[in-house]
């Protein structure tokens, strides 16, 4: 197992960092690409499980999210309003069909989690030095996932809330949690980060994507499945990929935009 994830890793992070470099629609290109399916997944999950989930109306709504983001045209939201709208017309001409509110809830708790929170891939790559503080929250959150993974491994003994996540445990996590900050001290030279800095973001970064991680499994405990798919060999579904970095994103806009700037 450990194999197959560090060879699908090998393939993926060098992608990512590329189309990170490149920025402007090559980036944006990318985040779509890994939303939509990650939203997919999500709405599939959920079908499984026996919700009457919206999957057009809500890929329709990420997708309309991020480009908004990207294009700073507030009008999409006028896209998205009618979206929603135009939903619940459809519900309508259903004649109340049994369970259709619960799938509609779900389709649009789906939509913020992976629109709402995946938009700041977006806007952490458009702010000032955007290419290095994406590439030190990717990077950052990629380790902490390392560490906990492997800390945990070899010397997890004690769960780590066992009724979301039995594997986890609290030495892995503490893994973890000391990668994060050590990680912004070897990255932070490059944005010139002072120490306090390097360790106060890092500690948050790693707390995010802990939580991040465990808010993904508390989606899959709740729907009763192991991974999102089998998509990525190792690491499961794209949404598994992607749940510790959305809360990452936002907690590295915020620090940028609140205590840097």
């Amino acid at each position: 197992m450990l194999k197959t994830r560090v060879l699908t890793a090998l393939v993926l992070i060098p992608l990512v960092l590329g189309a990170v470099y490149a920025g402007g629609l090559v980036f944006f290109a990318l985040v779509m690409f890994a939303l939509l399916l990650a939203g997919a997944e999500f709405f599939q999950m959920a079908r499984s499980a026996g919700y009457a989930t919206l999957p057009y109306a809500g890929s329709a709504a990420i997708a309309l999210i991020i480009t908004e983001v990207y294009l700073s045209a507030e009008w999409f939201r006028l896209l998205v309003t009618t979206l929603i709208i135009s939903t619940f017309i459809s519900g309508i001409l259903q004649h109340n069909r049994e369970g259709w509110l619960v799938g509609w809830a779900i389709t649009f708790a789906g939509v913020l989690y992976i629109g709402g929170l995946g938009a700041y891939f977006i806007l952490v790559r458009q702010l000032p030095d955007g290419m290095l503080w994406t590439i030190l929250a990717l990077v950052t959150a990629w380790v902490t996932d390392a560490g906990a993974y492997l800390v945990g491994t070899r010397w997890g003994q004690h769960k780590f809330f066992p009724r979301i996540s039995p594997k986890k445990t609290w030495e892995g996590a503490l893994g973890g949690a000391v990668a994060a900050p050590l990680t912004l001290l070897a990255l932070g030279v490059l944005l010139h980060l002072p120490l306090l800095h390097c360790l106060s973001l890092g500690l948050l970064i790693g707390l995010a994507a802990i939580v991040g991680d465990l808010a993904e499994s508390l989606l899959k405990r709740q729907i009763g499945v192991k991974d999102s798919s089998n998509l990525l060999p190792g690491h499961g579904g794209m949404l598994d990929r992607l749940d510790s970095l959305l809360f990452t994103a936002v907690v590295t806009y915020y620090y940028v935009m609140w205590v840097l700037q």
